[in-house]
């Protein structure tokens, strides 16, 4: 047999109020108060309900320690009458319901007049249910406002910057200090270059995202063309002439 199965054949599940675990001391209490709460109408003695351990182990799942735990919280906030009849050998239950309102008044710091007779019972409940429903759906709502703020927020910090776009050259653009540098190291005039490379440019509509990558590749190109040529050696320049225009070119 499958446990599922099997969960049909052991019994009904029982229904206590979540809400009530808190003011009366914990679940065990909130299970054991609401199984005695519902047998209230059907009891037959002004004492109450007429339960054994055994009985209440059964209907709630609570062990005779835990009834014993729960019992003790409920009588020490006054919202259960326990009468033992020994000679009976029998233990009754009474819920006090003057007592449960109060408490529960008490715990949701009810701003109203509420109604104390036992048939009021159920509405107050209601009462308390709706009240905590709807404080819990307004911190809800207000944590699920911050985070969506919050995310929003990140969102438009973390947004990319928008991407560079190609462009023709620049009416201001000039060689810099790393164009002189590749020159020298290329052994090709500078200006010769720029010159060259502008009307290039213009004359043929290029467009680059970076300029100053752009002459970088022309200057590298025009050395490696000067230097296949075979005019080469009539534009080389001797090693200390060349080490004297980088000397100058740092100081420049």
């Amino acid at each position: 047999m499958n446990a599922t199965d099997y969960m049909r054949t052991i019994g009904k599940p029982i229904a206590y109020y979540p809400k009530l675990a808190k003011p009366l001391g914990g679940i065990s209490s909130a299970i054991l108060f609401s199984q005695l709460f519902y047998w209230q109408d059907k009891a037959t003695s002004d004492l109450g309900v007429y339960k054994t351990r055994d009985e209440l182990e059964d209907e709630t799942g609570l062990s005779h320690n835990e009834q014993r735990t729960a019992i003790k919280k409920l009588c020490e906030r006054g919202v259960l009458i326990v009468t033992e009849k020994r000679l009976e050998h029998k233990t009754y239950y009474k819920i006090n319901n003057e007592k449960v309102n109060k408490v529960l008044r008490n715990f949701a710091k009810f701003m109203i007049e509420l109604p104390r007779d036992i048939n009021s019972t159920h509405l107050e409940l209601d009462i308390v249910d709706a009240e905590m429903a709807t404080k819990s759906s307004s911190l809800d709502q207000e944590i699920t406002t911050k985070t969506t703020t919050k995310i929003t927020t990140n969102i438009i910090v973390a947004k990319p910057q928008r991407q560079k776009r190609a462009c023709q050259i620049p009416d201001d653009f000039e060689p810099t200090t790393n164009h002189q540098d590749i020159a020298v190291n290329e052994n090709i005039n500078l200006d010769n270059e720029f010159i060259k490379f502008k009307d290039y440019c213009l004359a043929n509509g290029k467009k680059y995202i970076d300029w100053n990558a752009a002459f970088n590749n022309w200057l590298r190109n025009a050395g490696k063309y000067q230097r296949a040529s075979p005019n080469n050696k009539a534009n080389f320049m001797t090693l200390a002439e060349r080490n004297r225009a980088v000397l100058e070119s740092m100081r420049g």
